[in-house]
């Protein structure tokens, strides 16, 4: 039984020499994966008419940004474009109608498309109709109550409105007219196609259609939502953002600031002002992206703008500042030559609407990025209403967006409403994010942020040369999550530590105990 009993001995020795590889050598899990595990689906985005100054107006760039957040490869084109062959290398096709007048003759050129289809507006298509054995109707001048996943809208006001009264499949969402004299489902989907009748950008319809399309792109992976904090530039006061930090940071919000890149004298003082304020952002538990210039702001020519937005980037790091991806006008990013230049840094990137309005067709399609949260200003959300104090599960990666403040009593309302607003805000470090320059790498791990490998340190940090007062950095905050991860690695260490030890000493013992009934000539 001897050798029974060694061999015992040895599996538990190997168990343990194993349970480090095991447990420490496991990578952190990457932003990419919040998208669906499945290749991501390719979306062909037909519309008729843009809606200029109609109600409809703005859903095309939100439809375009949605898609594009639940990663998707989408291209838009209107219907006079579109060509029957554009469909064949696309698994998915939504039709947008904007314009009664207008829909029928668009999706009576699409006929043969054998995906998975979503019509949004009224005139849904025949095939459409015949799959979920739809019926419509059509509604004027109603005050709408609109709800969806527990949140609930109400006092929306359509002219003109189409509504399901008969269809088979799964229902989202419900519309409630006027004093609910009528109710009817918000969509309606089944077989991978799909019905969504009403649809304007800035009400709860933006994330009731999230949920459909969510659904119909079968994405899976759970969501986050950040706060986030636009038009940081260099002439903002910094005394003002360095406040706006300490109070987000007592509030216990983890926060996200989009920052404007300066090109030209940056050797001034007020540059080092403006990187002096971005390091304070940061040693508050803040996260840096930064803002790619739109398409119509003087001097950034697309062949230069590359270099330039490089050696931004790389100034941010020589302060040990550490961005962690990106943010930019949706039409920036559908231009090739834009996409290359601006967002070649990170694949992390967070869309905004386009300043200028409007939108356009792709000549060719636009990839998503591996993490873009979907923006939503904060005065859109928190005029929604909930059925819980606590909010639901969003359909969608969120960026909560507040524009920066015209005044001081602007930024503390707004801290109060985050702070109230029970928005369960994460802290983008925890996920994996990462930007590299021509001579720099900025991640995030785990909560930790890293620059070129190391901690990010902002306690050397030299200060402007025009500023007499010396101020002291707050030291880097360390997120739970991060502080939770290492002392949990710790603790398995000592553990296994124990366990090797414990081992060594059994088989001290064991041989120890075998020589005790050993005879001196070897037997027993």
């Amino acid at each position: 039984m001897r050798w029974l009993a060694g061999i015992k001995l040895y599996l538990l020795i190997a168990l343990c020499l194993s349970l480090p590889a095991a447990v420490l050598l496991r990578a952190p899990v990457p932003a990419a994966a919040a998208q669906d595990s499945v290749k991501a689906a390719k979306v062909l985005l037909v519309y008729d008419s843009l809606g200029v100054d109609t109600p409809a107006a703005g859903n095309i760039e939100t439809l375009q940004r949605l898609l594009l957040s639940l990663g998707a490869t989408v291209k838009t084109v209107s219907s006079d474009a579109y060509k029957p062959e554009m469909a064949e290398d696309y698994a998915k096709l939504i039709t947008v109608c904007n314009t009664e007048d207008l829909c029928g003759s668009m999706t009576r050129d699409i006929t043969s498309f054998a995906g998975g289809w979503l019509h949004i507006g009224p005139n849904p298509p025949e095939m459409v109709r015949g799959k979920l054995a739809l019926k419509t109707d059509m509604a004027s001048r109603q005050s709408l109550k609109l709800s969806d996943g527990g949140l609930f809208e109400e006092h929306i006001y359509v002219n003109r409105l189409a509504y399901i009264t008969e269809g088979n499949g799964e229902t989202y969402g419900q519309m409630t007219f006027s004093e609910g004299a009528l109710q009817s489902p918000f969509a309606v989907s089944a077989g991978g196609y799909a019905y969504v009748p009403y649809f304007q950008s800035g009400n709860l319809s933006e994330l009731a259609v999230a949920s459909v399309l969510r659904a119909w792109l079968g994405v899976e992976a759970p969501t986050q939502s950040y706060l986030l904090v636009r038009g940081i530039t260099p002439f903002i006061d910094p005394d003002k953002l360095e406040a706006l930090s300490e109070q987000l940071y007592n509030a216990g919000i983890p926060f996200l600031v989009s920052v404007s890149p300066l090109f030209q004298n940056t050797d001034y003082p007020a540059m080092q002002r403006y990187l002096a304020a971005l390091q304070t952002v940061q040693s508050y538990n803040g996260s840096v992206l930064v803002q790619v210039p739109t398409p119509t702001s003087a001097g950034q020519d697309p062949s230069i703008l590359k270099s330039q937005m490089n050696g931004f980037l790389n100034h941010l790091a020589d302060a040990g500042i550490a961005p962690l991806g990106m943010t930019g006008d949706v039409k920036r990013a559908q231009e090739k030559e834009g996409r290359e230049a601006g967002f070649a840094f990170s694949d992390t990137t967070i869309l905004f609407a386009n300043e200028s309005g409007g939108t356009a067709g792709q000549t060719e399609a636009v990839r998503p990025f591996a993490a873009s949260p979907y923006t939503i200003p904060a005065k859109v959300l928190l005029r929604i209403s909930r059925e819980n104090k606590i909010w639901p599960a969003f359909p969608v990666n969120l960026a909560v967006t507040f524009d920066w403040f015209g005044s001081d009593a602007s930024q503390e309302e707004a801290v109060r409403e985050a702070a109230g607003s029970w928005l369960p805000f994460a802290d983008f470090k925890s996920e994996t994010h990462s930007l590299s320059s021509s001579a720099h790498k900025a991640e995030s791990r785990s909560g930790a942020l890293l620059l070129d490998g190391k901690p990010a340190d902002l306690q050397e940090q030299a200060e402007p040369e025009e500023q007499a007062a010396v101020v002291t950095r707050p030291e880097q905050k360390v997120t739970f999550h991060g502080l939770f991860s290492v002392q949990s690695r710790i603790l398995i260490v000592l553990i296994v530590t124990t366990l090797m030890l414990f081992a060594v000493f059994l088989l001290i013992g064991y041989r120890l105990y075998k020589k005790k009934y050993y005879k001196s000539g070897g037997g027993l």
